[in-house]
């Protein structure tokens, strides 16, 4: 992977920290309520108990929204993190402690693991997207569980009036199967897509 790239997830990591608020250090400006109506679709991906994987979890704070969120549906998740930055890894083994032992420093592309999980999500600009379709082949095949399920998300930007990458669309045109598509917020300005293993 590009050092280039690989020394933006540093930076973006700085900027994370500067922030006090959870879901700012989560590179989110949009409050409590978008922020459930924009990330709360991953859950329309996950159909039973088990370990969820973020890949790029930073502080820690999605995955304890999304077992939150999960619990009120009567769903039991075990959080499971990966982030390049170890200062955001900190913050998350505090936030978790419980599951502290669930978090590691790595990135998308050479990480191996020492076990799968049964769900994996990952925004899909973990990768460039030159190494995308090739990540997520690898991610399937060292780190999602036999009939384990990836899901990736695209965010966009309401305040840049960006919408998300189509990324059901990119991973049908390399070859993937999409066996479901969820979509978030208004216009909406956040997408999902997921494949199985």
């Amino acid at each position: 992977m590009p050092r280039s790239f690989l020394q933006g997830l540093k930076e973006l990591e700085d900027a994370y920290l500067k922030q006090d608020d959870p879901i700012r250090q989560s590179g989110f400006s949009g409050g409590v309520v978008r922020w459930r109506s924009e990330r709360g679709p991953i859950l329309d991906a996950v159909e039973s108990d088990g370990d969820l994987l973020d890949i790029g979890c930073a502080n820690g704070y999605l995955l304890e929204c999304l077992m939150n969120w999960g619990g009120e549906c009567g769903l039991k998740l075990i959080p499971h993190g990966l982030d390049q930055g170890s200062r955001l890894i900190e913050l998350a083994r505090r936030r978790l402690p419980e599951h502290s032992d669930n978090f590691h420093v790595g990135n998308a592309w050479d990480w191996t693991p020492r076990r799968r999980y049964r769900y994996v999500y990952m925004l899909y600009d973990c990768l460039p997207l030159d190494y995308l379709a090739e990540g997520v082949q690898r991610l399937m095949d060292r780190i999602v569980a036999p009939q384990g399920r990836l899901i990736i998300g695209a965010y966009g930007s309401k305040s840049d009036s960006k919408p998300p990458f189509d990324i059901g669309a990119f991973l049908a045109s390399s070859g993937f199967e999409v066996v479901g598509r969820a979509e978030g917020g208004a216009q909406p300005i956040t997408k999902f897509a997921w494949v199985d293993a």
